[in-house]
């Protein structure tokens, strides 16, 4: 069985389009790939607008502007943050500029969009978060995989919505995977990614993924033991590939049963559980699937895991190896306009999914929510706990410690 209709969004169930939503004004910081990806996708939103954007050398901007027929642009960031037809500020530069960058947003009124990852340290991140709350100013990591309809379905299908149950039972574990060969695209050892000062390594640049995708299917519940192992390069300093491995309590809150006689259907036949499995790094590309592992049956979000087009479900049948069902879930993307293939397309794969989170950022600014459904500010310091966590059991410092 396929489906191909999106579910409505998570933020506003009275929307039946994803890419729904109200008018928003956007300036970017940062005139890198990233941010062309993200400027691209906005033409798939209507009435989303890019009205400033800025780089440290104004040549850049502007021909950044030109590209993509931005009205200003400056080569300064304090200039973008004084404009004042921007009322949402994308930060799409090098990672260690995260809190500095985020807190001139935040003292200039502007909501910001951080692009992951949201800081290099749990203490920064949660420094920005406390700021906006102070200043009721929206704010988010640019965590843009919970916002395809494929994800959203997969967490409908496990973890239920508006008031009814998933349809798989209890999590069991979560196995989440994101290596990719990073010499396709970088330099070794100058480009940013393989340099610590700025942010670099495979923690900050790929681990953010896997990590949040247990915290989806786990509800975003601590672990109560993280193990890492991987590799750090002695040469820059960096981590290049990790695994991690974290138990949770158990995710069901009824006994199982003892004996036979008890049969009703919500009665667990086992003690529950609750593990899961990360595996990141830059050396080289693995599958980049997300597994969720239920009682009655198990959930594939499909590669590349970190933007998915498609899922597939296999529910457990009596006895053992045996299936009641498969479904597969897709959803595709929207295609290229003519605007987006002259500006050059896009940089990286189903960047047009950029989109789905932009309009949900403009629907919950218009609501006057100051953070996302789809992806909280909990789940944002879930996942730089376990970053900090993971960096100290590797053995080396971050950007901050300096």
């Amino acid at each position: 069985m396929a489906a191909t209709a999106p579910p409505p969004p998570l933020d506003d169930p009275s929307v039946t389009d994803p890419l729904e939503c109200p008018p928003l004004r956007w300036g970017l910081v940062g005139c890198g790939r990233v941010s062309h990806d993200f400027a691209q996708a906005l033409k798939h939103l209507p009435t989303a607008s890019v009205v400033a954007c800025a780089a440290r050398d104004l040549s850049r901007a502007k021909e950044f502007a030109t590209k993509h027929g931005i009205p200003a642009a400056y080569g300064d960031y304090d200039k973008l943050l004084e404009d004042t037809q921007v009322d949402i500020v994308y930060v799409g530069n090098v990672h260690a500029f995260r809190r500095s960058i985020g807190e001139k947003c935040l003292f200039a009124n502007k909501h910001v969009l951080l692009e992951k990852p949201f800081a290099c340290t749990a203490a920064d991140a949660e420094y920005l978060i406390q700021l906006a709350k102070e200043r009721n100013l929206f704010i988010m990591e640019g965590m843009w995989t919970r916002f395809f309809p494929a994800v959203e379905q997969a967490r409908r299908l496990v973890c239920g919505a508006h008031g009814e149950k998933g349809i798989m039972g209890e999590v069991v574990s979560v196995f989440s995977d994101f290596n990719f060969n990073a010499s396709d695209s970088e330099e070794y050892p100058t480009s940013f990614v393989y340099n610590r000062k700025l942010g670099g390594g495979a923690s900050l640049l790929v681990a953010p993924y896997p990590i949040t995708a247990v915290s989806l299917f786990f509800g975003g519940a601590v672990p109560d033991s993280i193990k890492v192992v991987g590799q750090v390069d002695q040469h820059t300093g960096v981590d290049l590939q990790a695994c991690i491995a974290l138990s949770f309590p158990p995710t069901g809150t009824l006994a199982p049963a003892s004996d036979s006689s008890n049969t009703e259907e919500n009665t667990p036949k086992l003690p529950g559980a609750g593990m899961a499995t990360i595996c990141y790094g830059l050396l080289g590309e693995s599958m980049e699937e997300t597994t969720v592992l239920c009682t009655k049956g198990r959930l594939t979000i499909q590669t590349p895991g970190h933007c998915p087009t498609k899922l597939t479900v296999s529910l457990k049948g009596e006895g053992r190896g045996n299936a009641t069902g498969e479904m597969t879930y897709y959803f595709p993307l929207p295609e290229d306009t003519d605007e987006i293939k002259t500006a050059g397309g896009y940089f990286y794969p189903n960047s047009a999914g950029f989109c789905y989170e932009a309009a949900a950022v403009s629907r919950c600014i218009a609501a006057k929510k100051t953070e996302a459904p789809q992806f909280t500010l909990a789940e944002t310091m879930f996942t730089m706990n376990i970053l900090d966590e993971t960096r100290k059991q590797l053995g080396f410092k971050s950007v901050a410690a300096d």
